[in-house]
């Protein structure tokens, strides 16, 4: 079942107006779970909504925030999201990390007392619509087989950097430091589907194909996977202060009203400051066109850049909707029908 991204942002807005999410706070988490699901990006997007509201009513998540932002130099600060959702948070971290930049150049924003926050690329491609260049990170709970060790150290701990272009939508490169990310794996597992090999491990650390059995993902690219992941723990829990590695809360296995208190770095870069806006985007643009143009290594697969997979799929879900399990959809029903609230389908 397809529904469009406006319903079932409109539907997420008003299931959360319900429970008394601040409308600031009810805004992002439905954007931001739209936009992921719209470019392609399932694992971190509309499916995910059913969890959040019930990390909410288990008070995991504070529907009325007060942020703390602490300025601590021309370019930096600290912003407290109040264990509020993350998709929340970190928008408001962005936010901050742009107007530094639009006044000292650049500006880098760590933050404290979150929850997961979804796709990474929601909050880099903020700077990006504001002519920047945006950086996000976050750091999660255990869930990467570390390198020649047994079981889960770094979380899927992923890398986004997002930057405009001239005639497009910005650049935008978002991955985990994973081969996949453990959402990923758990669609597999509510599926019923093998996984495909070198996907995860099982407690002994050897390769599985059954979601059951899977206690971890593996690094992308072995050790060097690896080594991003510790990268990005460093930046988001010792620069914030929070929790690392396995002292992390388990966004599932952990009891649902423990607060995450995770941590992500927002990173803002004035293009302007460097070269020409204008210069930028279209050497970018060209730049982009020229690796499209390589020599492709079979004629049914072209070569793309990264974002080009995201770019296809939002043109096409814009127009189609996004799809529903039977499963998802029961599940977003039963979420609305206590208030009233009903989600059509793209052909009602």
């Amino acid at each position: 079942m397809n529904v469009t991204g406006q319903e079932i942002e409109r539907f997420m807005v008003e299931a959360l107006r319900a429970r008394d999410v601040r409308s600031d706070v009810r805004e992002h988490v439905a954007s931001g779970l739209v936009q992921a699901s719209l470019r392609g990006v399932d694992s971190h997007g509309v499916r995910l909504f059913p969890h959040y509201v019930r990390a909410l009513d288990a008070g995991r998540l504070n529907p009325q925030p007060e942020y703390r932002f602490d300025a601590s130099g021309a370019a930096t600060g600290f912003l407290d999201g109040d264990h509020t959702f993350g998709h929340a948070a970190g928008s408001e971290a962005m936010r901050r990390a742009i107007g530094l930049a639009q006044s000292a150049g650049v500006g880098v924003v760590a933050v404290r007392n979150s929850s997961h926050f979804g796709a990474a690329a929601y909050f880099a491609l903020m700077a990006a619509t504001k002519d920047m260049i945006g950086l996000s990170f976050t750091h999660a709970d255990a869930l990467v087989l570390s390198t020649n060790g047994l079981r889960p150290y770094f979380g899927t701990n992923p890398i986004c950097f997002a930057a405009p272009s001239g005639g497009e939508e910005p650049f935008c490169y978002d991955g985990a430091t994973s081969t996949v990310t453990w959402n990923k794996v758990r669609q597999y597992a509510e599926r019923g589907d093998p996984i495909p090999g070198g996907w995860a491990a099982d407690g002994t650390g050897s390769a599985t194909n059954d979601p059951a059995a899977a206690i971890a993902v593996t690094p992308l690219g072995g050790h060097k996977g690896f080594g991003l992941a510790m990268v990005v723990d460093i930046v988001c829990s010792l620069l914030s202060g929070m929790a690392f590695g396995r002292n992390i809360i388990s966004m599932y296995d952990d009891p649902i009203a423990e607060k995450r208190e995770l941590g992500h770095l927002m990173a803002a870069i004035d293009v302007s400051r460097f070269v020409p806006v204008d210069e930028f985007k279209d050497r970018l643009r060209q730049m982009m066109e020229e690796v499209r143009a390589e020599p492709a290594a079979s004629p049914n697969t072209a070569v793309m850049v990264p974002g080009d997979p995201e770019k296809k799929a939002l043109a096409q879900r814009s127009r189609i909707g996004i799809e529903l399990s039977a499963r998802e959809m029961e599940e977003f029903s039963s979420l609305g029908r206590s208030h009233g609230i009903t989600l059509a389908t793209a052909s009602e």
